[in-house]
């Protein structure tokens, strides 16, 4: 299995395919495996990345490394370990949240970004509020399993339930204090370390914004607001999708997603 060094931590990874390059970032309520609805879709075109995020799955590391700057400087170990010059990336939830700051901090190395139902970690206020209000504070095993659309969960209990079965691997559901991991997450929002909203006009890299209809967290209405700061950026609705869109709609995802990175990625 390999694995990249980075800030004194081996990081878990895995590539697959063959063409230009696209990163997979997980959420906080997942890892490298959530994403094997979309691997076979894209590795015949595309060379894909994945990876257990530093404290996530198969990258072990203490809580109190959890920082996006970290986060971002585990993204560009993995990319020069498998000596690619610019990829694009696709991030989930907080994996959206490492795309933004890495587009920001190594532009030159982001040649697309993708945000699926994620808050950016920006200071947007209504953002930030919505997150307060779910109590992330509590038992997050995860804030994304309980975020899952209602479509999603009435039709497909069994995929629901595989959902789960994958953040069970992470420490968060059982080495990890559950008050501890909920300050983790919390941690993400507090003042001084969210990215400043002014910030997203400088994100000059090709960027699609995509949002389940039902996504609690991310509603359409913000991500509708936020294409109007980062230039040349479109929006992507997908219909009955909560906050995980790329797991519960994987057909509508994926296509969308390389309809996007085909048309503005040369």
């Amino acid at each position: 299995m390999p694995f990249a060094d980075s800030r004194d931590r081996r990081l878990y990874y895995e590539r697959h395919g063959q063409g230009p390059a696209v990163l997979f970032l997980h959420g906080a309520g997942s890892n490298a495996a959530t994403w094997w609805q979309q691997l076979p879709v894209f590795s015949p075109h595309r060379t894909c990345l994945t990876m257990d995020i530093r404290c996530f799955g198969r990258s072990v590391a203490p809580l109190d490394e959890f920082s996006l700057e970290n986060f971002v400087a585990d993204v560009i170990a993995v990319l020069d370990r498998e000596h690619i010059d610019q990829v694009s990336i696709v991030g989930q939830s907080l994996g959206g949240m490492i795309g933004l700051k890495t587009a920001l901090t190594h532009p030159q190395r982001v040649a697309a970004f993708v945000a699926c139902d994620s808050s950016l970690a920006i200071d947007h206020p209504g953002l930030l509020g919505i997150l307060e209000k779910r109590q992330i504070s509590q038992r997050a095993a995860s804030i994304e399993q309980r975020s899952l659309g209602r479509w999603f969960l009435e039709t497909h209990p069994d995929k629901a339930a595989l959902y789960a079965q994958i953040n069970h691997f992470n420490p968060s559901t059982h080495s990890v204090a559950a008050a501890d991991w909920g300050a983790t997450l919390a941690s993400l929002m507090q003042p001084g370390r969210v990215i400043p909203m002014a910030a997203l006009r400088d994100v000059h890299c090709p960027t699609l914004l995509l949002v389940g209809s039902e996504d609690p967290i991310v509603p359409v209405s913000v991500v509708n607001e936020l294409t109007g700061w980062i230039p040349g950026s479109e929006v992507v609705v997908v219909a009955d999708a909560g906050h995980s869109t790329y797991f519960e709609k994987p057909v509508e995802f994926n296509r969308h997603v390389l309809d996007f990175l085909g048309r503005r990625v040369k």
